[in-house]
């Protein structure tokens, strides 16, 4: 790996051809006000910031810089963007007098740049170049600042009183546009409505070719380049530029002027070459600690090999990566090809598990937006089945894998696992423990979770693939069965702490160990301790007791009693306010296992904080009665802190029996 540091002209950054954004971008996320201080920013002559550029050779990848970039382009070419930054940064309206936009901007810049002293507002520029070479010179030059932060508001004050037809300088262009057959800067097919950064280019073109603007040479060259004046219109616009060119020349010189400002502003660039994603994640993680978190899978996105096309893809892939890509505001190739990169992207969203292991993140998120997690557990899920492990250098291996046949053996892979869920969710069992809308993945996190996967792809290949009742079928189901109670043990006694990824990779080595049950002394020894709210010393929270809640419940084939799909939630039956700072009670029991149980969400608000025996509702008090298996007539008594001795020895019992024979009875079916 190599990298160099170095800086580069604005316009040149945003110019630059060979910079491609990678195929996956998140959603633009900045405002107007982020917008507007980077404005401030360049005209104040103040550094901002540092881009990550991934050079592959003929293409540059834009790592980290996407949002300034766009900005940056946008404030180099758009006036009247940079208008509406202003007017909702600085909270002017539209129609607002000019001397009083005047003394809001000049008030907003001095207290975010907490000056103390106010130079003359009325600087201007209006008549020359922005700087003359005799003022320049190496050190941060007050004066030449002032003028900066002056041009921002001519450019302000040039759109301002902006209309439906445009902002006051496109106003101005529309009347001369009556005397011209074709302006290159009014396209016939937009009605020769004025395109404001079209106007800007043309406007700087013509400063750039003439030098110095005077009424003569802006005549003749909107005459041979900006769409030639009409027969018999001659006089007419000569007329309308002698009335107008006080405001033109201020116009040209205001956009000549920012123009010079934003060429002479530089950017850093780190130029990474050869990099790794996990390398090039850490250099971001270590010069961006305020920003969010580059996942090495955004950074995958950035090579060639995840950039190359997959031919024979079906109507399905195709339709589930425009709906991705549409969600992210991101627009795909007109080709409308398919990616490697893509596969990973999508591939939990094309399970259909019922939410038993991984969960609904389209209905999780609003639907104009895409949760990260699932495009990053559908890589890891490639991995772990590919490469047996989920690291960050693990999935970067995938590349080498010269096994996978992009896409058939992904889709051959999501068959699979659908296969599996299949049959998974024909047994009571899985059937319960889905009920209750905690995936395995919310229970357990994603090293527990994907190991479980693969295990049972592995588990389930070996045996012959089967897809109906027989006894390799039946084992296969006993086999699950070992590996989810193993799992819910291990992670509710902590052992899934620290790196789950090296945990997972180990155990996928020696699998068929995952699938021997675990010993009736293991889980009596935890129930007893998690009613005491500790394991080996240590305490248990909520957390860790949930799937054994969960799994609890699967094992008395109990659902929640309610007809809406909705989550469950833990509840304390005994509520917390009762229990804290009671010396008479041990501290682990407030969230002890006894004094829990599960509630679907519309029980649990309903119920809140309230004892047993204020819970007025029938219904709610039959459903209490049945998840906790205390009698209503009872509720009165465990509703009195001075009874939780009895609680705790009653509900440890049924406890003992659930993970004792009926859980031993479970694991042999």
């Amino acid at each position: 790996m190599s990298y160099n540091i170095e800086t580069r002209s604005i316009s040149e950054f945003v110019t630059d051809g060979k910079i491609k954004l990678p195929r996956f971008q998140r959603k633009s996320t900045w405002t107007a006000k982020q917008n507007f201080e980077l404005a401030i920013s360049i005209f104040q002559e103040y550094p901002v910031g540092v881009v990550i550029i991934n050079d592959e050779g003929h293409t540059s990848w834009l790592l980290d810089g996407r949002q300034r970039r766009t900005a940056l382009r946008e404030l180099r070419a758009n006036p009247d963007l940079v208008y509406e930054w202003a007017r909702k940064y600085i909270k002017f309206k539209s129609n607002q007098d000019v001397k009083e936009v005047k003394d809001m901007y000049w008030e907003k810049i001095d207290a975010y740049l907490q000056q103390e002293e106010q130079e003359d507002e009325d600087v201007t520029v209006a008549s020359e170049p922005a700087f003359d070479e005799t003022e320049i010179d190496e050190d941060i030059n007050k004066f030449r600042q002032r003028k900066g932060l002056q041009t921002l508001l001519d450019i302000i004050l040039m759109v301002h009183q902006k209309t439906a037809n445009g902002g006051k300088w496109e106003r101005i262009f529309a009347d001369l546009n009556k005397s011209l057959s074709r302006p290159p800067y009014a396209p016939k097919r937009d009605g020769f409505r004025i395109n404001p950064e079209d106007l800007r280019q043309f406007l700087l073109d013509y400063k750039n070719k003439v030098g110095t603007p005077t009424k003569e040479n802006f005549i003749q060259y909107m005459d041979d380049f900006g769409g030639a004046i009409k027969d018999g219109k001659e006089k007419d616009f000569r007329n309308q530029v002698d009335q107008k060119w006080e405001d033109i020349d201020k116009i040209i010189s205001v956009i000549a002027n920012s123009e010079q400002i934003i060429t002479e502003a530089r950017i850093g660039v780190i130029l990474l070459k050869n990099v790794t994603p996990l390398d090039a994640q850490n250099i971001f993680s270590r010069i961006n600690s305020g920003g969010t978190q580059l996942k090495a899978e955004e950074l995958l996105s950035a090579k060639p090999f995840w950039n190359e096309k997959v031919v024979m893809v079906d109507e399905k892939m195709t339709q589930l990566v425009n709906e991705l890509y549409s969600r992210l505001g991101v627009e795909l190739p007109q080709d409308g090809s398919v990616v490697r990169w893509d596969y990973g992207a999508t591939l939990i969203s094309r399970i259909n598990d019922q939410h038993l292991i991984f969960e609904d993140y389209q209905e999780k998120t609003d639907s104009q937006e895409i949760d990260l997690t699932q495009i990053t557990l559908g890589f890891k899920m490639m991995s772990a089945y590919f490469n047996k492990g989920i690291s960050a250098v693990v999935v970067n291996e995938l590349e080498r894998n010269k096994n996978i046949k992009w896409g058939m053996s992904i889709d051959d892979l999501v068959d699979d696992i659908n296969t599996i869920c299949e049959i998974l969710l024909k047994d009571e069992f899985f059937k319960y423990l889905r009920s209750w809308r905690k995936p395995l993945y919310k229970l357990l996190g994603a090293a527990p979770t994907l190991e479980y996967m693969t295990i049972l792809l592995l588990d389930w290949q070996e045996k012959g693939s089967p897809h109906v009742s027989s006894a390799e079928y039946n084992t296969f189901i006993r086999d699950a069965k070992a590996l989810f109670d193993r799992l819910i043990f291990e992670y509710s006694i902590g052992s899934w702490r620290g790196s789950g990824d090296s945990k997972m990779a180990n155990h996928v080595k020696n699998w068929h160990d995952r699938l021997v049950p675990l010993d009736e002394t293991s889980w009596k020894t935890l129930i007893d301790s998690s009613c005491k709210g500790t394991y080996n010393g240590q305490p248990l929270d909520i957390k860790h007791l949930t799937p054994i809640l969960c799994y609890q419940y699967a094992l008395q084939k109990k659902a929640p009693n309610t007809v809406l799909e909705e989550t469950s939630e833990v509840d304390h039956i005994i509520p917390k306010a009762k229990l804290d700072n009671n010396s008479m009670i041990p501290s682990g029991y407030r969230d002890a296992l006894f004094n829990l149980e599960l509630l679907p969400k519309g029980d649990n608000i309903q119920k809140k904080d309230k004892t047993l025996q204020e819970v007025n509702d029938t219904f709610l008090q039959k459903n209490i009665s049945r998840y906790t298996d205390i009698k209503i007539e009872d509720f009165q008594k465990y509703s009195d802190v001075s009874h939780i001795e009895e609680l705790k020895e009653e509900r440890q019992a049924l406890l003992s029996k659930v993970f004792g024979e009926i859980r031993k009875t479970e694991l042999a079916n």
